[in-house]
């Protein structure tokens, strides 16, 4: 009996979405070191820090935000350049200068260079709740429900730049407390770290030197090369792996080890190569384990998902008058998740060229490397042989006195996940023709990723028949049944453009096609799907889809899943149109701003219909009550100067369990304050 395994890899991270631009990772450092996408020789001097009271200091606001105080920007710092040392005056007994000689020093023909300090930062807390407590899981799977109180954080980050004539280092590092205590053991109590967990997050932590060669700048070190023009949503921006732990902290990055080199032959043109020795894998929310949903086959082939269906609903129990009175559910065990091997074959590679023509900003990108989001790649089953019932009084009764209220046992999948290999040509485009616009495409070509599925001496009771009994490879249609990814190319892609009324209005729009944690062709231009609930049909009848048999002396089964297996489907990438409004007000100390996302994909559902003798597939669109899912973020800020503000917002997912955005995994509504400080 072969029953199912659960989605690649808890692609929950999907609802990580809500912008909270700037976010305190998204700025710089204060420096004149090379932001992220340009390379240092082709900036503009340094700007000069205002420090006198009142004063503007260093303006960080990225393009596109308000030009006032942005609650987001981190402080310029304290500049602790010492003074340069006075040139010594010149006496009637100095010595005469040779011809030919190297300048003196303190001459105005050389300088010594002088050691150049700034640090800054913030202390920021965070407490969120979610208004409405969901319960998840059976008797027999009981899964573990999130908290109410989903946050209740502290977070200090420290800013920090050294500079010696071209040579540097950079240096943006947070310490975060989170008051949730560990402490479920005697010997807990005894430890900090339990009462108190922390972490340290290295954003960036890098060397650097500019103008090593003329045009050449290098950067060593824990860094974030952040690429593309999209708002947030960058296709092209491969390099880090994503990180979706904070869901208001969306399109932020994790920093990772590498090797940057930026060239700059002219002005306008730059190129940037980039190596990665080691891979590092997205950071999902906390609440990505809602995923692991056994109605979620992730295989391509639709024959092979309506057979699975088929047989984890025999074993269940679903089908009336089935000669299988033992019933063993299928349930998600354990999940393991396979690294890329640390070797020089799998460092990442990515080679950008850029310039500025005209008023368009361009830029062609090429990517080498692997998939931050896992996919299925092995599925093991084993049976576990274990009564459990809802009702304790119906433990040990026999079957037909437990009121359908028990279950013999579980067939447990454990699950491996890995991170497919894939190659990324990306294009960006931007520039301004009074409304701002960009463009930013990638072409994905990935590698053939495929889930065997091994069962383990797995055999059931088929009454009067005698037994079922599964063993070793599970026996797909066809050499290619067994794909989760087919290796067929597919785009993805971000159409966006802002205009600005006045000074206290900003409007962005955005056309998305692919979510960052969406992969695998399929859309309205190749057909491919996603499978986002499925089982059975009302009253499915046993003999349409399963016929049993003799074979030596053994029970066998063959499963066509054809006429039972219901599906609810939507396209591998998805199409979404995003819209926020920011406004400024009270000499832009106030910031009320209103983002949406709208999943316009739609859903299908999918089964069969007994009138047309054949399988029939009904389209809901995005405004329809089973097609729509869409994301309400409100977000209000106060700047009361002087380094403190305060924010307070709301997070609503809405659609149905089966949408994108209505999904378990994406931790349902949240209400959220936040208190921070920047010096």
């Amino acid at each position: 009996m072969r029953p199912i395994l659960m989605l690649a890899a808890f692609a929950a991270s999907t609802s990580a979405f809500a912008q909270d631009a700037p976010a305190p990772d998204d700025v710089p450092p204060p420096t004149d070191e090379p932001t992220s996408d340009v390379p240092a020789s082709a900036e503009a001097p340094a700007p000069v820090l205002d420090l006198t009271p009142g004063g503007g200091g260093l303006d960080l606001t990225p393009a596109g935000e308000k030009t006032g105080p942005d609650p987001d920007s981190v402080a310029a710092g304290l500049d602790l350049t010492p003074a340069a040392p006075a040139a010594p005056t010149a006496s009637p007994t100095a010595t005469p200068t040779v011809p030919g000689a190297a300048p003196a020093w303190g001459s105005d023909e050389a300088e010594r260079p002088v050691p150049r300090f700034t640090i800054g930062g913030m202390v920021q807390y965070d407490l969120r709740f979610r208004p409405i407590q969901y319960e998840y899981g059976t008797y027999y799977d009981d899964i573990e429900d999130p908290p109410t109180l989903e946050r209740n954080e502290l977070l200090g980050k420290v800013n920090a730049t050294a500079k010696y004539g071209k040579f540097g280092a950079v240096a943006d590092v947070d310490l975060v407390l989170r008051a949730y205590p560990r402490s479920d053991t005697l010997n807990a109590l005894s430890s900090y770290n339990a009462n108190t967990p922390f972490r340290v997050e290295a954003h960036d932590l890098y060397m650097y030197a500019r103008d090593l060669f003329k045009g050449f700048d290098l950067r060593i070190g824990q860094q974030k090369a952040m690429f593309g023009v999209g708002d947030q949503f960058n296709p092209t921006n491969t390099v880090n792996a994503n990180d979706y732990e904070d869901v208001l902290l969306f399109g932020d990055q994790q920093g990772n080890l590498m090797v940057r080199m930026d060239y700059t032959p002219r002005w306008n043109v730059s190129l940037t190569g980039i190596l990665v020795p080691v891979f590092k894998p997205a950071l999902l929310p906390r609440t990505a384990y809602l995923g692991q949903d056994t109605s979620r086959y992730p295989y391509v082939d639709a024959q092979t998902r309506w057979n699975f269906a088929t047989e984890q609903g025999l074993g269940a129990g679903q089908f009336s008058g089935a000669p299988v009175p033992e019933v063993f559910p299928t349930v998600v065990g354990d999940v393991a998740v396979l690294q890329p091997e640390f070797s020089a074959e799998n460092m990442q590679g990515f080679f950008r060229v850029g310039g500025l023509f005209g008023p368009i900003d361009v830029a062609l990108s090429y990517y080498r490397g692997f998939s931050d989001i896992p996919q299925a790649v092995r599925t093991d089953t084993y049976q576990i042989r274990e009564q459990q019932c809802e009702f304790a009084e119906d433990v040990g009764r026999p079957a037909e006195e437990r009121r359908g209220q028990c279950v013999d046992g579980v067939l447990e999948n454990d699950v491996a996940l890995a991170f497919p290999r894939m190659h990324v040509l990306g294009l960006n485009l931007a520039g301004e023709a009074k409304i701002g616009y960009r463009f930013e495409f990638a072409m994905v070509f990935p590698e053939k990723v495929r889930n065997p599925v091994t069962q383990h001496d797995v055999s059931f009771s088929a009454g009067p028949l005698g037994t079922i009994e599964v063993d070793g490879a599970y026996p797909f249609r066809n050499a290619d049944a067994d794909l989760v990814v087919d290796g067929r190319p597919f785009a993805k892609w971000v159409l966006g453009l802002d205009y600005t009324f006045g000074k206290h209005v900003m409007l962005n729009m955005m056309w998305i096609h692919g979510f960052p944690d969406e992969f695998g062709a399929g859309d309205w231009i190749q057909e491919g799907y996603t499978v986002r609930n499925s089982g059975l049909i009302d009253n499915p009848r046993f003999g349409d889809c399963v016929q049993l048999g003799f074979d030596e002396g053994n029970v066998t089964r063959a499963i066509d899943g054809r006429q039972c297996a219901r599906e609810t489907l939507r396209p591998r990438l998805g199409d979404y149109v995003v819209l926020g409004l920011d406004f400024n007000f009270a000499a832009q100390r106030g910031l009320f701003r209103l983002f949406t996302i709208w999943d316009m994909t739609g859903i299908y559902f999918d089964q069969w219909d007994a009138e047309a003798g054949e399988r029939v597939r009904t389209y809901r669109h995005a405004f329809t009550n089973d097609g729509f899912s869409a994301v309400i973020y409100p977000d209000f800020r106060w700047n009361f100067g002087k380094g403190f503000e305060l924010h307070a917002g709301a997070l609503v997912q809405l659609g149905k369990p089966y949408t994108k955005f209505g999904a378990p995994e994406n931790g349902g509504h949240l209400i959220w304050t936040r208190a921070r400080y920047s010096f």
